[in-house]
């Protein structure tokens, strides 16, 4: 069921285009897919729009997997039609998760690191997801929406006490180590914002200071990694980011392989 936060939400925030329609509902399957069937079929969807759920009943992360979306988190999906060309739209998940690191860093004081491609976490452990799915055109446009996951005012013992959730070693909550909640509105207020900063750069065409802001949060370059994709898996040394935020590795024979897709974790056996 939808209910009217909106014009709570829009009286503060200062922003251009992203926030200005916005969609909250007390519980739905999946923000993503609302947003997804919005942008296909409604013609009142707009760029810029935002859906949020208190809660989703099938949220969903990268490949399918599920993303477990209980009360207390933040589950939000943008609608965006970007005016740039495709090869773009890679960093448009780098640009979540700088809006997400900083929001958090602002009213926390706590420092994210971002995991390639689309994971922010917090001491190694995955606090916030961003899911970017596509709809376009080659040059010609179309539409793109970008989901973010981020776990907040629950913590994950109360998940693993419930059964819930069994893999919650590797992941953790605002509430985790903070030890209290923190005011879902103003944080998602600052990430809309922060994410209309990062995609104006975007749009004027300054990739490479988003792909530098990104690396300096991410402590995997120079490390020795594991990067699998399915049965694929592949041995190196994280190298760097090409200018569409594909992860450059140097294999054990020196060559450099480009990554365009995978699971990268820290390897101590290359």
């Amino acid at each position: 069921m939808e209910v009217d936060l909106s014009k709570q939400l829009q009286g503060s925030l200062k922003v251009k285009e992203l926030g200005l329609h916005t969609h909250f509902f007390d519980k739905i399957e999946s923000t993503q897919d609302r947003a997804l069937s919005m942008a296909q079929n409604d013609s009142h969807s707009k760029h810029g729009t935002v859906i949020i759920a208190e809660e989703q009943s099938a949220g969903r992360g990268r490949k399918g997997k599920k993303w477990i979306s209980p009360r207390g988190g933040l589950w939000m999906s943008i609608i965006l039609q970007p005016k740039f060309g495709s090869r773009k739209i890679s960093l448009l998940q780098f640009i979540g998760a700088l809006a997400v690191g900083d929001s958090i860093l602002e009213m926390t004081d706590i420092i994210c690191t971002h995991k390639w491609p689309n994971d922010i976490l917090i001491q190694g452990k995955k606090v916030c997801g961003i899911l970017v799915d596509v709809n376009f055109e080659g040059d010609k446009g179309g539409t793109v929406v970008v989901g973010i996951g981020l776990n907040a005012n629950f913590s994950t013992q109360e998940l693993f006490n419930s059964g819930t959730f069994e893999g919650c070693f590797d992941v953790t909550t605002l509430r985790d180590i903070l030890k209290h909640d923190i005011e879902l509105n103003d944080m998602t207020r600052l990430i809309i914002e922060k994410l209309e900063y990062y995609y104006l750069l975007l749009e004027d065409g300054k990739t490479g200071e988003i792909i530098e802001s990104w690396k300096r949060g991410s402590e995997i370059f120079g490390q020795k990694v594991t990067v699998k994709d399915g049965d694929n898996i592949l041995y190196g040394r994280a190298l760097g980011l090409d200018d569409f935020g594909a992860l450059l590795i140097t294999l054990v024979d020196g060559s450099v392989k480009k990554v365009l897709f995978g699971e990268v974790s820290v390897s101590y056996d290359v």
